[in-house]
C-alpha cells in the first residue's frame, strides 16, 4: 500500500491476473504500473506538471495543463485503486482503476503506453454515449491500416474461419487459450456481426484506440478497443474493453450487509 497524506493508493495485484512469465515483462510491467501509480499521486497533490510527465490526454484539449488543473481543484481525489494491469506487450498495457471523489466514483480502464522510453497512462477515454467520427477526407495512412484489420476480422467472423479470425486478434497475457478458441469457435458459429470502426485515434505508432459498433439483426451494441500492432499487422485486444464511467454517491449510502 502507498500512502500519500490520509489517503492510501491501494494496488490491488492479484497473482493471477497480473503474473508475468518473462522478465521482460516483469520490468515492463513494473515500468508500467509505477507510471500509473505516480500519475494518480500527482492527482492527488493536485500537480498537474507531474500528471502530464506520465499522461496523455486522447481528447482534442488546447491546455491540458489547464483542464488538469480546474479538474483537480474542483474534484480532489480521495482514494484511488488499481484493480487491474494486464500486459499487451512489452511497450503496452492496459490498467483498470477505480477513483473516490467527494461526489461520484470513476471507474476506468485505460492504456499505458511506452513512448520513447516512457510510460504514460492514455486519459480521456470516450464514455460509452459518445462518438467522435474519424474524418473520412483527413485519414492517414495508418488509420485506413487499422480499419482494414477491423474490416478483415469482421470478414473472418463472418465467414466462420476461426483460423483467420486469430490474425487480426491479440490476446492478453494471461488469457486462457482453450477458453479463447471456444470463444471463437463459439463465434465462428453463432450469429454473426458485422464489426464496423465508427473512430480511430492513434495513441503512437504501433497502439490505437478504436470505437466499434457490433450490428446483430435485432441489435447493436459499441465498445472502446485498442489496437495494436505486432509483426507489422494491426490486431484487437482481445480480453478487454476500454471504459470511463462516473457513478454518483451522497451522504445517504445504503450499505447492504450479507
Amino acid at each position: 500500500m502507498k500512502l500519500f497524506g490520509k489517503i492510501a493508493l491501494t494496488l490491488l495485484l492479484a497473482g493471477s491476473s497480473l503474473g508475468m512469465s518473462s522478465s521482460v515483462h516483469a520490468a515492463a510491467k513494473e515500468d508500467a504500473l509505477n507510471a500509473v501509480v505516480q500519475f494518480l499521486t500527482a492527482q492527488k497533490n493536485c500537480d498537474a506538471n507531474e500528471m502530464m510527465k506520465t499522461s496523455e490526454h486522447s481528447q482534442k484539449i488546447s491546455n491540458v495543463k489547464e483542464f488538469y488543473t480546474g479538474f483537480c481543484k474542483s474534484h480532489p481525489l480521495q482514494e484511488a485503486k488499481i484493480t487491474d494491469l494486464s500486459m499487451v506487450n512489452d511497450t503496452t498495457a492496459i490498467v483498470s482503476t477505480h477513483s473516490t471523489y467527494k461526489d461520484f466514483i470513476a471507474i476506468s480502464t485505460m492504456p499505458v503506453v511506452n513512448k520513447d522510453g516512457q510510460w504514460k497512462i492514455i486519459r480521456g477515454v470516450a464514455g460509452p454515449g459518445y462518438v467522435e467520427f474519424s474524418d473520412k477526407t483527413n485519414r492517414n495512412s495508418t488509420e485506413k491500416q487499422v480499419q482494414q484489420a477491423i474490416q478483415k476480422y469482421s470478414e473472418a467472423i463472418n465467414s466462420g474461419n476461426v483460423k483467420e479470425m486469430k490474425k487480426y486478434i491479440k490476446p492478453l497475457s494471461q488469457t486462457n487459450t482453450k477458453q479463447l478458441d471456444q470463444h471463437l469457435k463459439a463465434a465462428a458459429d453463432g450469429p454473426a456481426p458485422e464489426v464496423t470502426a465508427l473512430g480511430v485515434r492513434m495513441v503512437s505508432d504501433s497502439v490505437a484506440m478504436a470505437h466499434i459498433e457490433k450490428k446483430y439483426d435485432h441489435f447493436s451494441s459499441t465498445s472502446n478497443l485498442v489496437i495494436c500492432k505486432e509483426n507489422g499487422q494491426w490486431k484487437i485486444v482481445f480480453g478487454s474493453h476500454l471504459e470511463n464511467a462516473m457513478i454518483p454517491t451522497s451522504d445517504n449510502i445504503v450499505e447492504i450487509v450479507n
